[in-house]
């Protein structure tokens, strides 16, 4: 009867513990696990014994497989080793215990939290305070970044929310026409545009737009080590990079904000006379009583906020980045994803405090 057997690795699993582990000689027609829960360093001879094994158990009809492989571990064998292994021969740590994964990914994202709040703090005080102790940031920046995140925006936002104010309008109009008050058609999408769809939509579009474009731009520079070059001539790249990012989006935002609400109000106004029979008149003198200074304030307001979660999601899976061109295009992904997603449920809660 083959064996079977479970053979932990040491901290380091280095070419010293595989000099003297006895693995290399022998049948290799049983069943062998590596244990590598404890292991938090591997070099290159660790991953040559493991792509031997697994060749030998393989062409002997034995069983090889990997235990409580890490996150970092298998980072370092996937750099090291000088071909891609199958992903069944790998089995994650802790595959067998709900409350030990519990804990990891509880664990995990706590880390995540701590990394992404402390490259907030870090972004605003460089963006803020940190302005005005030292000079790192390249002259003439900031115009070039609010013309890239903000001018260059202008048309997708108009024609987006534009669209977006016909349909809405549309579908509120056939039911409030049907119903004789087709009147209340002004207030429904004035409200609407000025305090949620107008910045929500300018927001939703600059996170797949710009934050999108700072996570890939950030995450180049880290891949061709150019923020490291940065540090080495002592520029600080959170306040060289960034806080012309911060501002120009800051200062933008609400000016595109304002464009979508306008844009959209302009698509109610075109059912509102061409499928309402409303006059020109009637339309904004309703649209001119329901407009407060109050809704415009919070549109902005939102809008900044959102600007900088943008700003900040781009900047963090940037920063973060390890790897290749895969890993951008991974972390890239992810910030646009992650992104919406938070200013989807910071609009939320904001629909309840505002």
């Amino acid at each position: 009867m083959a064996k079977s057997q479970t053979v932990k690795t040491p901290h380091d699993f280095d070419r010293a513990w595989v000099s003297s582990c006895g693995l290399v000689g022998g049948s290799h027609r049983g069943r062998l696990a590596l244990d590598l829960s404890q292991t938090e360093r591997i070099d290159s001879a660790g991953i040559c014994l493991i792509e031997f094994l697994r060749k030998s158990y393989a062409a002997q009809g034995g069983e090889f497989i990997l235990q409580g492989v890490s996150p970092q571990i298998a980072d370092q064998m996937t750099a090291k080793k000088p071909r891609a292994s199958s992903a069944a021969d790998y089995v994650p740590a802790g595959k067998g215990n709900i409350l030990e994964r519990l804990g990891d990914t509880s664990l995990e994202y706590m880390r995540t939290g701590i990394s992404a709040l402390s490259v907030f703090t870090e972004m605003f005080y460089w963006s803020t305070i940190g302005f005005f102790k030292r000079q790192d940031i390249k002259k003439g920046g900031l115009y070039e970044q609010m013309y890239q995140l903000g001018y260059k925006a202008v048309g997708i936002i108009a024609l987006l929310s534009f669209l977006i104010g016909v349909v809405l309008s549309l579908q509120s109009a056939i039911q409030l026409r049907a119903l004789g008050m087709g009147i209340f058609l002004v207030p429904l999408i004035g409200i609407t545009m000025i305090r949620q769809m107008g910045p929500l939509l300018t927001a939703i579009i600059l996170a797949g737009r710009t934050g999108s474009a700072t996570t890939a731009e950030i995450a180049t520079m880290v891949v061709g080590e150019e923020i490291d070059a940065l540090r080495t001539m002592g520029i600080n790249p959170m306040q060289y990079i960034m806080a012309p990012k911060f501002w120009a989006i800051s200062l933008t935002m609400p000016l595109l904000s304002i464009i979508a609400t306008a844009t959209g109000i302009f698509g109610g106004y075109i059912i509102a006379v061409f499928y309402l029979d409303m006059s020109t008149s009637m339309f904004l003198g309703e649209l001119v009583k329901i407009i407060k200074l109050e809704h415009i304030l919070a549109g902005c307001f939102k809008s900044m906020v959102f600007s900088w979660l943008i700003i900040w999601v781009g900047c963090y899976f940037g920063f973060r980045v390890r790897g290749g061109a895969e890993a951008v295009g991974r972390e890239t992904t992810s910030s646009v994803v992650v992104g919406i997603f938070v200013i989807i449920v910071a609009n939320a809660l904001f629909s309840f405090i505002m």
